[in-house]
């Protein structure tokens, strides 16, 4: 399956397959962890607040990229940035599961952290380049099999939790993935960019780049948005092992639910932009998401005691929720974005993003020692709320249905 004769207006079935292929990946490694959370910690021998603090550093990595990354890509490349990045991300991953010293971790995660935001920006920026060219929305699937990956790579752990080691099963996946990621790349080389060095639009940085509106009032939302996929990716497996006494295998279920609900979320947006607006999705979407959460959640940590089959289904209906709740929202989003950057679309991820990870990196500090000091349980309602108030924040997105714009 090669690429060959490239007209950018035509998208094969080639170009789609490896384009796809590069998402898929980025989520099969980067979400490799999030179901193994309990063995990192055991590793690591700290308590649920020091823990949570550890793996929030990745988002100082991450801003330093944010805020820089899209002038790298729009320099270097796409593809360049992507080869770099995702090599970065498989050495960083190594070292997670063989170390016990969490200076070493935080060390290690602020590089991982970074490495994680520049292969985003690159591959984000390329997708809506491309879309821009296709003139079809290409991103929401692109999300979803992302997604797909997540997912993937969740089952591999609810499988191998109680057969395999972490460092065992972490080693083998990510030098696999690298590998993969290489080839993926090389076949997708004819759709690239050239890169660019003199094009004065990039020369600002993400800050200078900020309008009020997409600071203040775009950002606002997508944190909101977006903790209950960061916040779960760190807890939900430990909320079923700690909380209800699953084990290792039947508490990765939790967060496969939630990523289950994002993958039936982003392949039905199209559908779902051609029956209601951006606004109405933003609302609705988000405000029963974290409503449906909070009241499942709930129902599974006060019934454990009576019976713990019902209190796990409940448990995977509320991550199921939960997920489907904010499915919508990074496309949504992202797409808003693109609308106010036309033409900059590195530069337009690269600032969505970055407030949206100062804000992460807080709540995610915030989460663990209320954690640590309280409950996961209670902890987890932080996102959930944080999704309700997305009532607040329709308006920000489009009045029009795609098939009456």
């Amino acid at each position: 399956m090669t690429i060959t004769n490239f007209n950018k207006s035509i998208y094969t079935k080639s170009e789609e397959f490896f384009l796809s292929s590069i998402f898929f990946l980025f989520g099969l490694s980067i979400m490799s962890l999030a179901a193994r959370t309990p063995d990192l910690k055991a590793n690591l021998q700290v308590n649920n607040g020091t823990f949570g603090t550890i793996l929030s550093t990745g988002s100082l990595g991450a801003i330093v990229a944010l805020l820089i990354g899209g002038q790298l890509v729009h320099r270097f490349g796409a593809k360049l940035s992507m080869q770099v990045c995702a090599t970065t991300i498989m050495i960083c991953y190594f070292v997670f599961v063989h170390t016990h010293n969490p200076a070493i971790y935080v060390f290690f995660n602020i590089i991982s952290g970074a490495a994680i935001s520049g292969y985003h920006i690159a591959s984000s920026g390329h997708a809506l380049h491309r879309q821009d060219d296709l003139g079809k929305t290409i991103v929401p699937k692109l999300h979803g099999v992302w997604a797909v990956g997540a997912t993937s790579t969740s089952i591999i752990s609810f499988v191998l939790a109680e057969r395999v080691s972490i460092a065992i099963h972490i080693s083998t996946l990510v030098i696999s993935v690298w590998i993969l990621q290489m080839f993926s790349l090389s076949k997708l080389n004819p759709t690239f960019y050239a890169p660019s060095a003199d094009d004065e639009k990039y020369e600002l940085t993400s800050l200078k780049n900020f309008k009020l509106k997409f600071s203040a009032m775009l950002s606002a939302a997508f944190l909101c948005a977006s903790l209950m996929e960061f916040i779960s990716a760190d807890w939900a497996t430990l909320f079923g092992k700690e909380e209800l006494q699953m084990s290792p295998s039947l508490s990765t279920i939790n967060y496969i639910s939630m990523l289950t609900g994002m993958i039936v979320g982003r392949f039905a947006y199209g559908w779902a932009l051609k029956q209601a607006s951006e606004q109405f999705l933003i609302r609705v979407c988000g405000f029963t998401g974290g409503i449906l959460f909070i009241s499942f959640l709930t129902i599974s940590k006060f019934i454990f005691s009576a019976g713990t089959s019902w209190a796990f289904l409940f448990s995977y209906a509320a991550f199921f929720m939960g997920g489907l709740g904010t499915s919508f929202m990074a496309p949504i989003f992202n797409g808003i974005a693109g609308r106010m950057f036309t033409g900059s679309n590195a530069i337009a991820v690269a600032q969505l993003s970055l407030i949206n990870t100062v804000g992460i990196l807080i709540f995610k500090a915030v989460v663990a020692w209320v954690a640590q000091l309280t409950s996961i349980y209670v902890a987890l309602l932080i996102p959930a709320f944080a999704m309700v108030l997305l009532i607040q924040f329709g308006k920000i997105g489009s009045d029009k249905r795609v098939n009456s714009a």
